[in-house]
């Protein structure tokens, strides 16, 4: 990396960093997506869940007037 780095004149840690988001997970249906998508997919996952949740939290209080 160091060679990377003095040839382009980066710093390692931005190196480091490009591998770390450029390679590649396998999802459970044989999909690959970068660690930066899968990151991604796993903040959306939660805010999905957090919007389900609030809205069976409302659909209950609606549900009793």
């Amino acid at each position: 990396m160091r060679s990377l780095s003095e040839e382009y004149a980066v710093s390692p840690a931005s190196i480091h960093n490009w591998i770390k988001d450029a390679k590649s997970v396998e999802l459970d249906d044989g999909t690959e997506v970068t660690s930066k998508e899968f990151k991604k997919l796993q903040k959306e996952n939660q805010r999905l869940k957090e919007e389900l949740e609030i809205l069976k939290a409302e659909a209950v209080l609606l549900g009793k007037h």
